[in-house]
């Protein structure tokens, strides 16, 4: 992801991820040499430095790792109600860090089954491709 003065923009080794969220789906590059799933997306593979990655659609199905209930938001959050930021461990491995929307923030716990959403948190209005996660039943 590249930064110019005012938004981000999905680079050559992101377009896909950014592309996939906007789609409803999460996609990740694996590496090819090492089969080492990439997370953060980037053009070569952090284990071994190889640059022959593919990507590779995901369940997008995980559970929360960690989180924690932001109350008091700064900059773009401020006003907002609490919202839950978590790492999600995804069921091939990585964990990502995201929000965690549909839920009562109070009603989050570590375990929690959660899948890829594309639901916007009241308030929000941000764009669709943005990583977050809802409970899901297993």
């Amino acid at each position: 992801m590249t930064t110019d003065s005012s938004e981000s923009v999905p680079d050559d080794a992101t377009a896909p991820f950014w592309a996939g969220l906007r789609e409803g789906v999460l996609d990740l590059p694996r590496c090819r040499s090492c089969a080492e799933l990439v997370w953060y997306p980037r053009s070569q593979c952090p284990r071994c430095m190889s640059a022959d990655l593919s990507w590779e659609r995901l369940s997008g199905r995980g559970t929360v790792y960690s989180f924690t209930v932001n109350r008091r938001g700064q900059g773009a959050y401020r006003g907002r109600p609490p919202f839950v930021l978590a790492y999600v461990e995804l069921e091939e491995g990585p964990r990502v860090m995201s929000h965690v929307v549909g839920v009562d923030p109070e009603e989050v716990r570590v375990g929690v089954p959660v899948r890829l959403s594309d639901r916007r948190p009241d308030g929000e209005e941000a764009a669709p491709d943005l990583l977050r996660f809802e409970p899901a039943v297993r």
